[in-house]
């Protein structure tokens, strides 16, 4: 059952990359977002992800657990804006994100999702992160 059928009819050729250390919290929101239509790459190495998000030129969004032992999603998000400077990112944490985080999160342009969060609630999110995507190709092929 999807939770907005509209909107996922609308985004269902995006490709989303889920990178979270946690083996449980990845397999559930790949789970949640492949039942709602996305084609969904994951992993739990932000080395291989980088990898997969190379080798495959067409992720629109980039969903990142901040807290991880390899490296900071932050800094993760960032090594992956220098590949493509178009990719969406969400960042989601469990752990307390000082204000000073928030801040460079916001700086850059991607949102934050606090764990542990509803399913709808990421699904809002993936929802409006990818209708920008949208607007913006569609602005792009107009001007």
């Amino acid at each position: 059952m999807h939770l907005d059928s509209q909107s996922v009819r609308t985004n269902t050729s995006a490709k989303i990359l889920v990178v979270d250390d946690d083996p449980d919290i990845r397999s559930l929101i790949r789970t949640f977002l492949e039942h709602e239509g996305y084609t969904v790459y994951a992993s739990g190495d932000p080395d291989r992800a980088a990898k997969i998000f190379s080798r495959t030129p067409d992720i629109d969004l980039v969903i990142t657990d901040y807290s991880m032992p390899q490296r900071s999603g932050f800094d993760f998000g960032r090594e992956l804006r220098s590949i493509r400077s178009s990719v969406r990112i969400l960042i989601i944490s469990g752990a307390i994100v000082s204000s000073a985080q928030y801040g460079q999160i916001e700086t850059q342009g991607w949102k934050f999702l606090s764990k542990p969060f509803s399913l709808p609630r990421l699904l809002s999110e993936v929802h409006r992160m990818l209708e920008t995507r949208v607007s913006e190709r569609s602005a792009t092929l107009m001007a």
